[in-house]
């Protein structure tokens, strides 16, 4: 996330639909000071950590099922590939060209450059993932340049996007620096157009929101998404994020209708009965325009439960959040490098079928799982109960992703050690389902051998999928790191085509 110095990194069947359920916001949510629990924040060094609520829960909510069926074949699994050659690197997102699913775009922070501070990088691939091109975001000096005149020590939390116009976008945070912790930073979004390469210029990094002199408040986690359905909404690009002030923090959002040059005021999300206990968003698109943004509000216990709300005017306003989930509980396994129960966000793009997921681990004993939700209906705001994805319950699992395909397939990919005793060993997992989640694809390995984290104190807060059909067969292209960063071994993004059979 930012420079590794030893303060910051020694860092199913559904049974004929009975484990459908409803929640409605629970009216008692209030802070709780004498917590504990800490969340998982990037710049836990320089910025407050979000406080813990006790969530009373509804009457009669059901307790969480773990019944799955797996069936069919797995993916069909081809060679890791690495789209860049530089190390250290960790946290990585990926995107597709909803016009030409060939053409992939893909960053990841990069600590190579001037002495640890990690700079983003990304790469591009015209030929649907066997070879890539690869450059850092738009530098002077050596260090990361924005449209303001501004000159950063870093950048941070890379996410991207690509639009139905051509159009590409490259989401950081922009990172500067009082020691080891963070004086000020900004959120920037860098524009181009594929047609120019994409080549990625200073003059094309606008700012979402910034502050450009040293201060308490500190944008964090952010995400973005780029409207390509049918809808007057076309072309729009979102943003969301977790603000934070001296003493609290919330989930912010903002809309570009110009591609990115401009960014709208930012509005919150959450309730403000939930300040202080939110982080790790994310924000999609439906089929028809409409805009959800989902995060986890941190709960006593050690416990977590995800949100989500919903747009109908292009990000102009947004409804009041719902629960996602059940609270659940948040990993404690033992490993060198943090973790965290964020929420992996995705909506189906076929019209009329504009299912929302939401896949994330969490730990209900002593091995986590990966866990599927979705919209019971079409873009609708009740959610099946969660099912358990991964096909075996050894060892642990960590940062999902998801993505859904223009021919109803959902792809969900994940960290995961059942191959080895240590938690410093790590594979990727993946699995597809074709029937709205009635039952998943036996899991394949991606990896073919190990991620060794080596004591990494960081490899990600959160990994990618990115997916889209070629004619009638689907693909999907997950990003992970080969091995992290501040450990003995030093990780670089790798990639693998995916084939549903």
């Amino acid at each position: 996330m930012f420079r590794f110095a030893s303060a910051l990194v020694a860092c199913l069947v559904i049974l004929g639909l009975t484990g459908l359920y409803s929640v409605a916001q629970s009216p008692s949510e209030t802070p709780d000071p004498s917590a504990t629990f800490r969340t998982i924040i990037a710049h836990r060094d320089a910025i407050p950590v979000p406080a813990p609520l006790t969530e009373f829960p509804q009457e009669n909510e059901p307790l969480l099922p773990n019944f799955f069926s797996f069936s069919g074949s797995p993916y069909t699994v081809g060679a890791t590939i690495d789209p860049t050659s530089t190390v250290p690197e960790a946290e990585e997102h990926i995107a597709v060209d909803p016009n030409n699913f060939n053409h992939l775009i893909a960053m990841i922070s990069d600590f190579s450059l001037n002495g640890g501070f990690n700079t983003s990088k990304y790469a591009f691939s015209s030929n649907n993932g066997s070879s890539w091109s690869q450059h850092f975001v738009p530098l002077s000096g050596g260090f990361p340049a924005t449209a303001d005149g501004h000159i950063w020590q870093a950048n941070s939390d890379p996410v991207v996007a690509m639009d139905k116009l051509g159009n590409v976008y490259l989401a950081n945070l922009y990172l500067q620096f009082k020691g080891n912790k963070v004086s000020n930073d900004g959120y920037y979004v860098c524009s181009a157009t594929l047609a120019s390469g994409p080549t990625f210029k200073q003059s094309g990094c606008h700012a979402v929101r910034t502050t450009l002199t040293p201060s308490s408040n500190v944008e964090d986690k952010e995400w973005i998404a780029a409207d390509y359905s049918s809808s007057t909404f076309s072309g729009n690009v979102y943003a969301s994020w977790t603000h934070f002030t001296s003493s609290t923090d919330a989930i912010w959002f903002s809309r570009s209708t110009n591609h990115g040059v401009n960014w709208s005021t930012p509005i919150r999300i959450n309730p403000s009965s939930q300040d202080g206990a939110v982080q790790g968003s994310q924000v999609a698109v439906g089929p028809a325009g409409e805009v959800y943004v989902a995060y986890e509000v941190f709960l006593v216990s050690g416990q977590g439960r995800h949100y989500i709300a919903k747009s109908t005017n292009g990000g102009v306003s947004f409804g009041t959040p719902i629960p996602l989930t059940p609270a659940f509980n948040n990993l404690s396994f033992t490993a060198t490098y943090r973790d965290n129960t964020f929420p992996a966000l995705a909506v189906s793009p076929v019209s009329g079928k504009g299912f929302i997921y939401d896949v994330y681990t969490d730990q209900p004993a002593t091995n986590a799982r990966t866990a599927f939700v979705r919209s019971t209906t079409s873009g609708g705001l009740t959610f099946t109960s969660p099912i358990r994805v991964n096909d075996s319950t050894t060892g642990q699992r960590l940062m999902p992703a998801v993505a859904a395909d223009t021919n109803g397939v959902v792809h969900m990919s994940w960290f995961d050690t059942r191959n080895s005793s240590s938690t410093g060993l790590l594979d990727i997992y993946a699995t597809f389902t074709t029937n709205n989640g009635s039952s998943f694809a036996p899991n394949a390995r991606v990896t073919s051998v190990h991620i060794n984290a080596g004591g990494a104190g960081f490899i990600g807060d959160y990994s990618s999928i990115a997916l889209g059909p070629n004619g009638t067969m689907s693909h999907a292209h997950p990003v992970w790191t080969s091995g992290g960063v501040g450990g003995t071994t030093s990780g670089r993004m790798q990639t693998a085509t995916l084939t549903v059979p």
